[in-house]
């Protein structure tokens, strides 16, 4: 702290708030910055706090100061503050604040955007319970990044519309979300009696079953698949019709999962994993299976019960619109009865079906039934093929051959083929739609021309790969896509083209340019390869331009590429023999150095060997560089012999840093033991002042010395001189202060005898006073005895104050000499006097000069020996002689 600060104190403590704010504001004092926040928190002045809290600018002081405070300022700066800083970060230790402070905001667009983007969990959940726009809650329920807070805003949402919307929008991004939301439309929808609590879960599996169908699906269609089976299984019951519905979408999506791809780079979905025996099986195939598999033999059957047997499980697998796993599981199960039974029948039936049986013979039933596994697995090719040719067949029996059951089980399952080729050609057409709509987003879209080029290949093959899905083995159509949308795909495929042409035609532009610069590159190229001047580091970076170039070859015309690459193999081939033959030269002037080197070994002064070794490293770095593998082998030849003067070399040095270090450690010690002196006890000043001396002595002749030690010892010395200068500087007050309190005692007991008594209590100030110390005191001491001896005439005192004060006046103008200052007009002619005689004095002894510290202290004696002065001028006298005593100390820079 300066003398100013103590005099006038801090600014920061100033009565005016406005300076007060200055300092705060501006100031770097450490005492301002350690109590500035006292300063934030307990000033009275809302300026200055505010000021205070915007210097700190930290949250904690912020949200404490809007919690506190009541100024407008400062409730406005620390919202201000607040607001982007709860948006910046999470901060769960400022939680409970930030959520104390966030209560007290009534800003409805701040809550909102608080709602969205808040990254503290909380915070998001504090603004949500204050907001009841449904629409809004669904848009957060939509971007809410935490599960258990999205999920308490659904349960909020009770507007359908806002429900379907957002589910609507979240099918292709979220699909968890999407179901919850469906979910929670039913529960409103249940609520209300629109829909029946029974039927209503069923309903939404057949529309999600039917969209995986219809392709009206984004994601993975086999996790789909498997959720809903999953899903329909755990259903308690469910309306017939709902049933053969969502099975025979479950079939479609499953056949188009299990569908062969044409292109290899289409990645083929993998077929859903079975369901277990039984497990979702239709229940009258189910209850067929468990009768036929509970027959005891099937030779005792009668031949009509036989048929019965067979035609149940006929009508019950025929009623079956789309068989699922667990059905064929139960079918091939019970084939071996099945087959029974069949042989049973045709053993014993004469009639002429049974002939017309025997005339197609066994292999159309396998036909067939390998026709229905075709189909159950979702190989319609297959399954037209075999059709088609089982159908010739068949056709071409006699009219008596051609049975009931083979030709009924051939429609039908015609009509199974040509149920699903609708709902492929539906569900394909649905993706053409997609891949339409994508291509045409081509065209409007800033990507690159390359991605956009690659992204209508793509199209082209996926287009392509649903029609050879849909153009069956024998089909008279060459397209099954419609002829409309085929058009559109035309049209979007070539609007997206006209968007990339322009680059296209820029880049044909570029690849000419690039090509006319490589001609020029070769052609400056070979002129340098035969140039016998051409420098080495010339031809590498030719080398090395020729290899980047052969690596950008895409960079120029597709037709001029292979050319080009022949030239510059050509010119590579040949800046690689100019190079070849550069390399040895230089090589053979790195073998003679070796061998120059492997002669200093002979060498025997080490400083002699050292200079000679680096003027072949000079050498060998003007030498040029040669093939690495090579060079690589010549360096290490060239090391080794040299490596082991310079490791002698730098051993010596090391040595030589040793002897440093080890004199360094001296001095170091030196100088601790100089700072222990420093800063000894202050009765042992006296003592150190002589060590520190032969330190110093010490010290000079220890040789040469650092800088930084060199400071080190010097600030120690410096330390104790200033010890001692204090020390006798505190001495000297000591025994001032002790003259003027005799000197003042004196005064007063002459004032007390002028009144008649001399106080005992004023004679006991008086201290004891030692003759060895100082003989003046004894003599001050006797003065005072004198003056208090009432045998002493008081009139021959007063006649010896009467002269003391003259002595007074004398001591006084002779000290507004020294001091260079004026003395009263009274003793002017007093003062001209002293000059003239002092000015004749030094003239008269040239040789002899006073300093002014000595003629100071002489002064101070005389002033001291004039004691006691005339009462009335006592006080006047007093404050001349204080007045230049305190000029003269400072300019001889002694109190």
């Amino acid at each position: 702290m300066n003398l100013k600060s103590r005099i006038f104190g801090q600014p920061w403590e100033h009565r005016d708030p406005q300076v007060r704010a200055q300092a705060v504001r501006e100031g770097h004092d450490d005492a301002l910055i350690e109590r500035i926040g006292q300063i934030a928190e307990h000033d009275e002045s809302p300026l200055v706090r505010l000021t205070a809290l915007q210097r700190i600018n930290n949250e904690a002081f912020w949200l404490d100061a809007r919690l506190r405070e009541s100024d407008p300022d400062i409730l406005a700066a620390a919202d201000q503050f607040l607001r982007r800083s709860i948006m910046r970060k999470a901060d769960p230790e400022m939680i409970k604040e930030r959520l104390e402070w966030f209560r007290r905001i009534d800003d409805p667009d701040w809550i909102r955007q608080v709602a969205r983007h808040a990254p503290d969990t909380a915070l998001r959940a504090a603004a949500l319970e204050r907001i009841d726009a449904q629409g809004f809650l669904g848009d957060c329920y939509a971007t809410e990044r935490d599960n258990d807070l999205a999920a308490a805003v659904l349960a909020r949402i009770e507007q359908e519309s806002t429900l379907e919307r957002i589910a609507a929008s979240l099918r292709k991004s979220n699909k968890g979300r999407a179901r919850a939301v469906d979910a929670r439309l039913r529960e409103l929808r249940i609520a209300s009696g629109q829909l029946d609590a029974q039927v209503a879960p069923a309903e939404a599996l057949v529309k999600r079953a039917e969209a995986l169908a219809r392709g009206d699906f984004s994601g993975s269609r086999k996790l789909e698949l498997s959720e809903l089976r999953s899903e329909w299984q755990g259903l308690e019951q469910a309306p017939e019709g709902l049933a053969r519905r969502f099975h025979g979408a479950i079939a479609i999506a499953r056949r188009a999962l299990e569908r062969p791809d044409s292109d290899p780079t289409i990645p083929t979905a993998e077929a859903p994993a079975a369901d277990p025996p039984d497990q979702g099986a239709d229940q009258k195939l189910l209850a067929v299976a468990t009768r036929l598999e509970g027959l005891d033999s099937t030779a005792q059957l009668d031949p009509g019960e036989a048929g019965q047997l067979l035609g149940d499980w006929d009508r019950a697998w025929s009623h079956i619109s789309a068989p699922t796993e667990a059905d064929r599981l139960t079918r091939e199960r019970v084939l071996p009865v099945l087959k029974a039974l069949q042989r049973r029948r045709e053993a014993h039936l004469q009639t002429p079906d049974r002939q017309a049986q025997q005339a197609v013979g066994p292999d159309f039933v396998a036909r067939v039934d390998q026709i229905a596994e075709l189909l159950e697995a979702g190989n319609m090719a297959g399954a037209q093929k075999h059709l088609r040719e089982t159908r010739s067949a068949f056709d071409r029996l006699p009219r008596r051959q051609q049975t009931s059951a083979i030709g009924g089980r051939l429609h039908r399952l015609e009509g199974r083929l040509h149920e699903m080729r609708n709902w492929e050609h539906w569900s394909n057409n649905k993706i053409r739609d997609e891949l339409i709509a994508q291509v045409e987003a081509l065209a409007g879209s800033e990507q690159h021309p390359d991605a956009i080029t690659a992204a209508l290949k793509s199209a082209r093959r996926e287009w392509q790969r649903l029609e050879s899905l849909e153009v069956l083995p024998g089909d008279k159509r060459q397209h099954a896509a419609p002829a409309g949308q085929w058009r559109r795909f035309q049209s979007a495929c070539k609007a997206a083209f006209e968007q990339a042409k322009p680059y296209f035609e820029q880049r044909s532009a570029v690849q000419e340019a690039n090509l006319e610069q490589l001609k020029r590159f070769l052609e400056q190229a070979h002129q340098a390869a035969d140039d016998e001047s051409s420098a080495t580091d010339r031809l590498q970076e030719l080398m090395h331009t020729a290899r980047q170039a052969i690596r950008r070859l895409d960079d120029l015309p597709p037709k001029s590429r292979g050319s080009s690459a022949a030239r510059l193999r050509e010119l590579m081939d040949h800046l690689s023999a100019r190079l070849d033959s550069e390399f040895e030269a230089v090589e053979k002037v790195k073998r003679q150095l070796v061998a120059e080197a492997r002669g200093l070994t002979h060498v025997k002064d080490l400083s002699e060997a050292i200079e000679q070794a680096k003027a072949l490293q000079a050498r060998w770095q003007a030498a040029g560089r040669g093939r690495r593998r090579i060079e690589q082998k010549l360096w290490k030849a060239f090391r080794e012999p040299i490596d082991p003067l310079f490791e002698q070399l730098r051993g010596k040095q090391q040595e030589t840093q040793a002897e440093q270090r080890e004199h360094s450690d001296q001095l170091r010690g030196l100088c601790e033991q100089a700072e222990t002196l420093a800063q000894c006890d202050t009765a042992e000043l006296e003592d150190a002042r002589g060590r520190m001396r032969g330190l110093r002595d010490e010290w000079s002749s220890a040789g040469r010395r650092p800088r930084s030690l060199e400071q080190r010892f010097e600030r120690a010395e410096q330390q104790l001189r200033q010890r001692l200068t204090e020390q006798r500087r505190a001495a000297r007050q000591a025994a001032r202060q002790r003259f003027d309190h005799i000197a003042e005692t004196i005064q007063a007991i002459w004032q007390q005898r002028q009144r008649g008594a001399v106080d005992e209590a004023t004679i006991e100030q008086l201290p004891d006073c030692d003759a060895k110390e100082d003989p003046l005191l004894d003599e001050l001491a006797a003065t005072a005895r004198r003056l208090a001896d009432e045998a002493v005439s008081i009139d021959a005192l007063a006649k010896q104050v009467e002269q003391n004060g003259q002595a007074a006046r004398q001591i006084a103008i002779e000290m507004e000499f020294l001091a260079g200052l004026d003395s009263p007009n009274e003793d002017r002619d007093a003062r001209m006097a002293y000059q003239v005689d002092r000015l004749a004095k030094r003239l008269g002894d040239r040789d002899r000069s006073t300093s002014l510290v000595d003629e100071l202290n002489l002064l101070r004696r005389r002033w001291y020996q004039s004691f006691p002065h005339p009462v009335d001028q006592h006080e006047l006298l007093a404050k001349r002689f204080d007045k230049c005593q305190t000029v003269v100390d400072s300019m001889t820079g002694k109190e």
